[in-house]
């Protein structure tokens, strides 16, 4: 499909935009699994820069995690040598990250949403897979999604004011 799909899964009524004036934050990554660590540390030099809370450091690296997990091993199939690219800016309240691949298309806008009958007491009663887009949408305050013309951006928000 050569057009751009655009599929919001939670909050919001359009898409972030990414400053144009200045370039924001940059990190490429491989598409190999040890590489998860590097956006990790460079996730938590901004975390620790912003004074960022407990609650909302975790969400940062949960959501990470599970979008970057997910690229290289659904998009990619565990393949390295495909490039990962996350950019990161802040707005006035809150903090994006966009994930972007060049995987075949996914749209995670198709994912079922977690049913309420289906919720586990505690993260450890998970049962792993297919849990990832319901994690983002539990604990990122926006998702966007885009189909673009090489590829997938996956942006996420996370709110800077107190809850």
């Amino acid at each position: 499909m050569t057009t751009s799909e655009t599929g919001l899964l939670s909050k919001g009524s359009a898409l972030p935009q990414m400053p144009t004036e200045e370039q924001p934050d940059l990190l490429v990554l491989d598409s190999r699994l040890a590489e998860l660590s590097r956006a990790q540390s460079w996730s938590e030099s901004l975390e620790d820069r912003l004074g960022l809370d407990e609650n909302t450091r975790y969400a940062i690296r949960l959501c990470l995690e599970e979008s970057l997990a997910n690229v290289v091993l659904h998009g990619y199939r565990n393949e390295p040598g495909h490039p990962i690219v996350i950019r990161r800016w802040l707005s006035s309240d809150t903090l994006y990250f966009a994930v972007e691949d060049k995987a075949p298309p996914f749209t995670p806008v198709d994912a079922p949403p977690l049913a309420a009958t289906s919720e586990p007491g505690n993260i450890e009663s998970l049962t792993p897979g297919g849990n990832g887009i319901r994690l983002l949408r539990q604990f990122a305050g926006s998702l966007a999604y885009e189909n673009l013309p090489e590829g997938n951006r996956l942006t996420i928000g996370f709110s800077l004011q107190p809850s």
